[in-house]
């Protein structure tokens, strides 16, 4: 009888891990982002090159979840381009987060299998010891950088479900 009660007790618990996150709309942008804190209302501004910026971050559980979503002015129809452009974009970001180590960009992954956008990933630790998880998504008319950081160990399935949560319009 314990044999048959344990895989169900596992499952059950890996389904209401699951249902933590929530789907929420990032502004009026048609794209979405799978979250387990509600970061509340973007804050939006457009950059010197006319495209906006929507940032957001919240925290739970003492890790903080970070979300900069970028509708570019200009699309770049070429992904390789577009994720150059991503890495700029990580780029500022590591200095403006006051990253000191990196273990390095690794590029072309494919969010949700979509052929039609391009990922980054890196791990990162902060000036105050913070061990980061990054992924930067593009499709060449949004490039979106979602990020967590804390100083203890992040559970691996909610790193997943976040960092790959994002949906741009039309995605399934």
């Amino acid at each position: 009888m314990r044999h048959i009660l344990f895989p169900l007790f596992l499952f059950c618990f890996n389904l209401v891990s699951a249902q933590d996150a929530k789907k929420v709309a990032i502004s009026n942008t048609g794209s979405t982002v799978e979250v387990y804190c509600f970061p509340g209302r973007f804050d939006v501004y457009d950059m010197e090159d006319e495209s906006t910026v929507y940032a957001n971050d919240c925290e739970k559980d003492g890790v903080m979840y970070g979300i900069y979503y970028v509708k570019l002015k200009k699309p770049i129809p070429n992904l390789n381009a577009a994720q150059d452009t991503v890495i700029t974009y990580l780029d500022f970001l590591k200095l403006d987060y006051g990253v000191v180590k990196s273990k390095g960009y690794d590029k072309g992954h494919k969010l949700n299998k979509d052929e039609n956008t391009k990922g980054v990933f890196d791990s990162w630790v902060d000036i105050d010891n913070n061990k980061w998880k990054v992924r930067a998504w593009t499709n060449g008319k949004f490039i979106c950088i979602m990020h967590m950081h804390s100083s203890k160990e992040m559970p691996d399935k909610q790193v997943d479900v976040f960092l790959n949560g994002v949906r741009f319009p039309g995605m399934k």
